[in-house]
């Protein structure tokens, strides 16, 4: 069924594949913190929870995701993206529903965690994983659309979430996002997602194999074959320091600012110019790499966050605050977006679900010590000072472990 679709389809499938892709990674954000953070008030108002009894649920679901990607990424290599998509949605939504309505704390943790855990492993690689799979010279482009999509996902669905809340009350804001899930998650991967163009008679980028070049040939490694390279290593560093800072500043750059002199409102529209320069940032760094190789744009996307981290250190005006979210958000939304450019070109498409999630626990790591290092900092000296420069020590090896990850050679194997 899924072959005589693909062959039928009036324009090359795999731009089907990354409709579906985005589309899923729009609604990701429906176990994302930002959109926990609008409902935390209410909920804790109306069910007399603590409010830092949130935060457990959500580091909770991160880990086990985390630490389930290399099995959910060997299961992508072997079956494809379409069960991996449609089953984690429909856990999601059934989730979200079920949530609308507890009244237990210990409830909650049990439906937050298993929503939560699809959020942080198999709906953070099976999108990209399938889009790589997809496209191999227009990769970065493809990648950076999912990119925006998430970016944009992120920004919006915290905003109906919130719009539901006020007009109706919060149980209806989770029903309303796990029918979306539904909808959009289940419905959709499970139909149409198809593993690798190979599958249904066709080639990556639409290519014929009369047309295709020695040059254009990818190879692939085996997780076993990866792992004896320095590059991977290299870029497991990589990502762990890089998302250490993103999530480490992107936590606590309100408060930051505040205690800098600049008032709550003017700092609500520094994360906001952040969060969006992430998104624009994920979509034109990846541009470049037709000019330049995917090492060095991501090189200097983190060279983009460094600075970033530096003129913050010296943000006591609003307008330094703007500056700085405008050059570390554009450079974090490159890392972003980089890093699975790297992954996919590296190592191929073969292995690429069982590479990427073994990687993934490491960024998980790095994310989940960032905001902590920033708060034991933070409570230890009173100020934000020494956690922006353990911070900016930490980019900046990111940088260097980045630009050292050349090419790995598979004949030295």
């Amino acid at each position: 069924m899924k072959q005589y679709i693909a062959n039928k389809s009036p324009i090359y499938y795999g731009w089907i594949i990354l409709l579906i892709s985005t589309s899923m990674s729009a609604v990701r954000p429906v176990m994302a913190v930002a959109t926990l953070s609008v409902f935390i008030t209410p909920m804790s108002d109306e069910l007399n929870w603590s409010r830092t009894a949130f935060s457990g649920a959500v580091s909770i679901g991160g880990f086990v995701g985390a630490f389930a990607s290399p099995i959910i990424g060997k299961g992508i290599d072997r079956y494809g993206t379409s069960l991996v998509m449609a089953f984690s949605s429909l856990i999601v939504a059934v989730s979200a529903i079920a949530i609308s309505q507890i009244e237990s704390i210990v409830y909650f943790y049990v439906f937050y965690i298993c929503g939560r855990a699809m959020f942080a492993g198999p709906l953070m690689l099976a999108p990209a994983v399938a889009v790589s799979n997809w496209f191999v010279t227009k990769r970065a482009i493809t990648l950076a659309i999912l990119q925006v999509s998430q970016g944009l996902g992120l920004a919006i669905i915290p905003f109906i979430a919130k719009s539901i809340i006020v007009s109706q009350d919060w149980p209806s804001a989770w029903i309303f996002l796990g029918i979306m899930v539904l909808i959009i998650g289940v419905i959709p991967p499970g139909a149409l997602m198809v593993r690798k163009p190979e599958d249904v008679g066709l080639m990556p980028d639409n290519i014929t194999s009369s047309s295709k070049s020695d040059d254009s040939a990818e190879t692939s490694y085996t997780l076993k074959e990866a792992l004896r390279t320095h590059t991977m290593w290299f870029l497991m560093i990589f990502a762990g320091f890089g998302f250490m800072v993103q999530a480490g500043i992107s936590l606590h750059q309100a408060p930051y600012y505040h205690d800098q002199g600049i008032p709550y409102s003017q700092a609500a529209s520094i994360v906001s110019i952040f969060a969006l320069s992430s998104a624009t940032g994920g979509f034109l760094f990846p541009l470049f790499t037709t000019r330049f190789s995917a090492r060095i744009m991501a090189t200097l996307s983190s060279l983009f966050m460094t600075i970033g981290v530096i003129i913050m250190i010296q943000a006591d005006t609003f307008y330094l605050g703007v500056i700085s979210a405008l050059v570390f958000g554009n450079g974090l939304g490159g890392m972003s977006t980089l890093i699975n450019v790297l992954w996919a070109d590296y190592y191929g498409r073969e292995s690429l679900g069982v590479i990427r999630g073994v990687s993934l626990p490491v960024q998980t790591g790095g994310q989940a010590i960032g905001p902590i290092a920033s708060g034991v900092l933070y409570d230890l000296t009173g100020d934000y000072f020494i956690s922006l420069i353990y911070f900016l020590v930490v980019i900046s090896l990111a940088t260097v472990f980045v630009f050292v990850s050349k090419p790995p050679k598979k004949q030295n194997l």
